[in-house]
């Protein structure tokens, strides 16, 4: 008996150790390709090129441990050969990933010199243009191995398990981002004499926003700098924080957007609340109004960066030391800038500015190096599908190609229907920083393509409840008491708007604006203690026809974004006339009802189908 268990028992233990060194080779082919990416960015390209040959032969390994005994032998199991070919086709898209990767490693090495050439693209301030020709056929190969990698994963088949699904459309969204980076870059190739002032200088205005004071469009101004590039020489003209004397004075003029957020003409705003508009689109060219308004020169474009990208620039670079704050990395940055800063005197808040502008001077010295600046990019212009970083070019230059590298700041469709909830700081505290915000958005979907919807709003102010100013004083930097406009922006269809709020001390406005795309907006303010909350509802009905008609129907909503700190927490509910099928968006669906909750971390779009739409 003990012969036939051990002979049982051989072939099992021969599987095991076969799917264990099949898991060991996907697990060290993965690693190797994250460490190529960071030797890449790092300057390294010999290691980088170690680390792409060592990602190569254990995928290789892992294609060989599928097809090869007796792993193989698992085939004759329907659902498993469906998954070993799925294996099988998603390794043969990693060897084109690693073609690109080792291009991708060669034009990096070129652009920043470590290939031995010593001629950079950038390096001391300046970017050579004309170095970036001799570099096309590297990226027309890149684009071509990685077209070749989704080709392959297209031939993954449907019906694969969901966690190998999960690596698949992982690796989609990887290789889809990748491509459409090369697109973005010839369109803009051509461009860039003009953008970086090879015969006439070209300047631009950098804004770093502090998001413990939010507007629709971003947090206040923290921080400006002006950065002119001439003759590809990029150099800081002035820089500085925002403040009455140097950017804030409160002076006259004419905005794009009205409506909630200024008046028509001669706005008396002062620079920090130029943004208030949803849209960069729209709050750029706002910006850069403000900005010759209080007696600047004009600018070329306005570049927006918040926490999240500078963050991002410290994790690509390494921490910054600070006498003040001690070492600044990117996982505590926002806690030693923002909330480190809440309780302070004010002796230390102006010590802080100072500080704040030789953090920002720091990161400023290292995007004019070489190595420095290209990694800064990299890592800021990932995370460009959150906003933290926004472009506008004056003349509305280069719209599309902004809008392709998701660094335009704009908002989803606003149709048919709309999720546009904002906070509007109305009492210069910085407790936004402090702010959650949950909102729900039930529809009631008619078969004659009507619906009637209500959105409720909660937003807490979770301030400390002792520290800083007394409760008495509710207006300035210290203090822990929230007030905003409640702003909500609807679809332009929108009828019978209702609007309310809790009970509490309310600013109420009977008005129904417009905002400047001629669409429906209501507001209403409120004071919030710390620990309390606001609820704020708004109900309107979409007329006959909205959604389609009768048996043939689709929901579909815009969600917008603001850029809090911490993300809103978002419920969608769909009633309808029949079973809805899930189109965009992840839904969970149960007869007539659909429900999909999330946190907001970008703008996206949500639909539904229901009838033979």
């Amino acid at each position: 008996m003990t012969w036939v268990v051990a002979v049982l028992a051989l072939p099992l233990a021969w599987l095991l150790l076969s799917l264990l060194i099949t898991g060991w080779h996907a697990k060290q082919a993965s690693s190797a390709l994250n460490a190529a990416a960071a030797q890449m960015t790092s300057g390294d390209p010999v290691a980088a090129a170690d680390s792409i040959d060592s990602a190569r032969s254990n995928t290789e390994a892992l294609k060989n441990d599928i097809n090869s005994l007796p792993i193989s032998a698992l085939k004759l199991i329907p659902y498993v050969r469906t998954n070993l070919e799925g294996a099988t086709v998603f390794a043969s898209s990693a060897m084109h990933v690693l073609d690109a990767a080792q291009g991708s490693n060669q034009l990096f090495a070129k652009m920043t010199g470590s290939d031995g050439s010593n001629q950079p693209v950038f390096a001391n301030g300046t970017i050579d243009v004309a170095a970036l020709d001799p570099l096309t056929p590297l990226v027309d190969q890149v684009d071509v191995d990685l077209a070749q990698a989704k080709i392959s994963l297209h031939q993954v088949p449907p019906d694969i398990s969901p966690l190998l699904r999960k690596y698949v459309d992982e690796a989609q969204a990887r290789i889809d981002g990748i491509q459409r980076g090369i697109s973005v870059y010839r369109k803009i190739k051509p461009a860039l004499p003009e953008l970086v002032g090879e015969t006439t200088p070209a300047t631009y205005l950098v804004v770093f926003h502090n998001p413990g004071e939010l507007y629709p469009g971003g947090g206040a101004a923290l921080n400006t700098a002006v950065v002119q590039f001439s003759e590809g020489k990029m150099e800081v003209l002035e820089k500085g924080p925002v403040s009455p004397d140097f950017t804030n004075p409160a002076v006259p003029w004419d905005p794009v957007s009205h409506g909630p957020y200024y008046a028509e003409t001669n706005a008396k705003d002062g620079f920090a609340w130029s943004n208030l508009h949803q849209d960069f689109r729209t709050t750029g060219e706002n910006m850069m109004r403000s900005w010759v308004a209080t007696g600047h020169d004009p600018v070329d474009g306005v570049i927006s960066l918040d926490a999240v990208a500078l963050a991002a620039a410290v994790s690509a670079t390494g921490p910054i030391d600070s006498q003040f704050y001690g070492q600044i990395t990117a996982d505590n940055l926002v806690q030693k800038l923002f909330f480190e800063g809440y309780n302070e005197d004010p002796a230390a808040q102006q010590q802080r500015k100072a500080v704040n502008q030789q953090l920002i001077d720091e990161m400023l010295a290292r995007m004019q190096g070489g190595t420095g600046a290209l990694s800064i990019g990299r890592a800021i212009f990932a995370t460009a599908p959150g906003q933290h970083i926004r472009i506008h070019l004056s003349d509305n230059r280069l719209a599309k190609a902004l809008r392709e590298a998701q660094v335009d700041g704009a908002q989803p469709d606003p149709e048919p229907d709309r999720i546009a909830f904002y906070t509007q700081n109305q009492n210069a505290s910085k407790v936004d920083i402090f702010q959650t915000r949950t909102v729900i958005h039930d529809v009631y979907l008619q078969d004659d393509g009507s619906a009637t919807v209500v959105q409720t709003a909660k937003v807490t102010n979770n301030a400390p409840t002792d520290g800083g100013s007394p409760l008495s004083d509710r207006i300035g930097y210290t203090t822990r008491w929230a007030f905003h406009w409640n702003i909500v922006l609807l679809p332009e269809s929108a009828k019978d708007v209702k609007l309310a709020a809790n009970p509490g001390e309310i600013k109420t406005d009977n008005r129904v604006f417009t905002d400047v795309d001629g669409r429906k907006a209501v507001r209403v303010g409120r004071w919030i203690p710390p620990g309390e909350s606001s609820y704020i509802t708004v109900s309107y009905r979409l007329p006959d026809g909205t959604f389609g008609e009768q048996g043939n129907l689709e929901y579909r909503v815009g969600v917008e974004h603001q850029l809090t700190i911490n993300d809103v927490d978002l419920t969608v509910n769909v009633s309808g006339p029949s079973q809805p099928r899930p189109q965009e968006g992840d839904w969970s669906v149960n007869g007539d009802f659909a429900s999909t909750r999330f946190p907001v971390a970008r703008p996206t779009t949500l639909a539904l189908g229901i009838g033979d739409r």
